[in-house]
């Protein structure tokens, strides 16, 4: 098998970074595009030869590129020299066959995509339907499906038609320009030109081809990044980190674009933070905060989260509705899921805090245990997605065993808090057996940042330094804790809604449970007083504290809190097999952060 990639274009919408250099080979992570594809592509062990094709400004380029990749790569140069005398895509094809004899079967690809799937899983769908075959994703936007080809399938997944940016779309699928070609249909990619088939675009040769020859579509199992402007290439930038490796328990691909998400606890830190990642990043689709706004603490501080979320929402495709309210108000729940009929579930909405929970039990059993059964119920009678909660590394109570595993025992907690956090995993666990939910639970280790809780250490610590008063440093400063950073949780959590647990069916004959459980945590313990130097030092940096601040006349090391534990310490490996992330901002970068803006929010 041959693998054509197109690379003849001019990229005239990301000069002047493309003006003297091909797109297919500006660099994506650490790797440039055609690294990305090639390299995923040998996998296979399929394609004997890659056929670059491009056009006589670029050439030389791609050939320096090819003579050091270790696959035989042929770089074929269609003579044209600028945009407006370029062959199009259908006679590059043409061009690469005639020029090289080519008698085989083709993939053929465009050279400035990059996926988080394996295109072998292309491959092998295609070699088991014997035809020529195609990809498609679904694309509810109408406007963005007038930008691509759109496709007619049956029920048998053949293509029934193709239609390059059509005024009507007839459907949601959309093609990408990733192709199977047999060999018997390769031959006729003459006849298709001959015939009068589009010739600037790809997907005008498979159109043709879905009326003589039976053409199959496969469904993508991820994700595509097209990079077709600055703005495209940044945000693949940001966001792509590969291709999602098959595991044990495989992940079945969501897209989040144009679904109708719920995040409970938006406004609260991790809500508000993960709201404005989804209001930034998506392309379309419907976002619900749902929060009571309680009491806990500094509820203006909710207040500012919220108005900095609808200044996002102001100039974002995504729509956003807040809705005041608690997750133990079962009707409203009920409501909610009957109006939007949600995609993807995201509980945050907890009561939180270990030492509160001595005092105040009531609260944690009304939003940890009776709302978090209110929100299973809603997936059971209004089928999600995916569902997402939160957890804790309170979990882990007491265990001696370090870093701590989401394969450990944890079936001895020290506080309440911890108590309703495994009730959350247990009754998850039961929904997905008995009702096929795929949920996933995200064990959290000691978030901080800027806009935190304020009853969290750092932040409650800068508010008594700043005020003269005295903090009190427990178990006398001898305890070491898994810091994350709120933009690390966020990354965290923005990749596992994106794979839900895959739906299977057991030897009973019953699902197998589509259910996980992870750490995010960094996996490298801090010291609580190295903590506290850093802090003080940033506070200064910042100009919250004076230079000259008598740090030393402001501590008091204490004893151990009930309910409290010594070290705190994430295995976050599962993380990084499944969804090829570990959290890595240091205490400096995220205590700066803090500190900055704890300078400018409160003057």
């Amino acid at each position: 098998m041959k693998c054509l990639i197109l690379a003849a274009g001019y990229a005239t919408r990301l000069y002047p970074l493309t003006e003297n250099f091909p797109k297919p080979l500006l660099k994506v992570g650490d790797k440039a595009i055609l690294d990305w594809l090639v390299e995923d592509i040998d996998t296979a062990g399929r394609v004997n030869e890659y056929v670059v094709i491009s056009n006589h400004k670029f050439a030389r380029q791609f050939e320096d590129w090819a003579s050091m990749r270790p696959q035989k790569i042929t770089v074929v140069d269609d003579g044209t020299t600028s945009n407006e005398t370029r062959l199009g895509a259908v006679r590059d094809i043409q061009f690469a066959i005639d020029r090289l004899g080519i008698d085989d079967d083709l993939l053929i690809i465009a050279g400035d995509n990059v996926l988080d799937f394996s295109l072998t899983r292309f491959l092998a769908y295609a070699r088991e339907k014997g035809t020529t075959c195609t990809m498609r994703y679904r694309e509810t936007d109408r406007k963005r499906l007038t930008k691509c080809g759109v496709s007619q399938i049956d029920a048998s997944e053949r293509l029934l038609s193709l239609e390059e940016k059509p005024a009507d779309p007839k459907s949601e699928w959309c093609t990408p320009p990733f192709y199977y070609y047999t060999k018997a249909d390769a031959a006729r990619i003459r006849d298709a030109i001959a015939d009068g088939c589009g010739v600037d675009a790809p997907g005008s040769l498979v159109a043709w081809m879905c009326t003589h020859s039976a053409v199959h579509s496969m469904e993508m199992p991820g994700r595509r990044y097209d990079i077709g402007n600055m703005e495209s290439y940044e945000r693949v930038q940001r966001e792509y980190r590969g291709i999602i490796k098959e595991t044990e328990m495989n992940k079945k691909h969501i897209e989040l674009d144009n679904k109708t998400i719920l995040v409970t606890g938006s406004p609260g830190f991790v809500g508000a933070n993960l709201v404005q990642r989804l209001l930034k990043e998506l392309r379309g689709g419907t976002v619900v905060s749902l929060d009571n706004m309680n009491d806990y603490y500094d509820v203006r501080l909710k207040e500012w989260r919220l108005a900095e979320l609808e200044k996002v929402a102001e100039t974002s495709p995504v729509r956003h509705v807040f809705v005041r309210g608690s997750i133990a108000d079962k009707a409203l729940v009920e409501e909610l899921f009957a109006q939007y009929r949600f995609d993807v579930v995201v509980n945050l909405a907890a009561q939180a805090g270990v030492r509160y929970s001595i005092d105040h039990p009531d609260v944690y059993i009304e939003s940890n245990i009776i709302g978090f059964y209110n929100i299973l119920e809603a997936c059971r009678r209004y089928p999600v997605e995916h569902l997402v909660y939160a957890s804790s590394s309170s979990v882990y109570g007491g265990n001696k065993k370090v870093p701590f595993s989401t394969e450990d025992k944890v079936d001895n907690p020290v506080s309440l808090y911890a108590a309703t956090k495994k009730s959350n995993e247990l009754l998850a666990h039961s929904y997905s057996k008995l009702y096929n939910i795929p949920s996933t639970g995200l064990r959290f280790f000691t978030v901080y940042g800027p806009a935190g809780r304020p009853d969290m250490f750092y932040y409650s610590a800068t508010q008594k330094l700043a005020a003269g008063k005295t903090i009190q440093i427990f178990n006398y400063g001898n305890m070491r804790r898994d810091f994350t950073y709120i933009d690390d949780i966020v990354e965290g959590v923005y990749r596992v809604m994106q794979g839900a647990p895959e739906k299977r069916e057991g030897n009973d004959g019953l699902p197998v449970p589509p259910y996980a459980v992870y750490n995010i945590g960094g996996g490298q313990p801090e010291n609580l007083l190295d903590f506290i130097s850093v802090l003080q030092e940033e506070l200064v940096r910042a100009g919250v504290l004076p230079a000259d601040y008598d740090f030393a006349g402001h501590r008091e090391l204490v004893g151990m809190q009930p309910g409290d534990v010594p070290v705190t310490y994430a295995d976050s490996t599962a993380l990084e097999r499944d969804y090829g992330f570990t959290p890595s901002i240091g205490i400096r970068e995220g205590l700066r952060a803090f500190a900055e803006w704890y300078s400018k929010y409160y003057g």
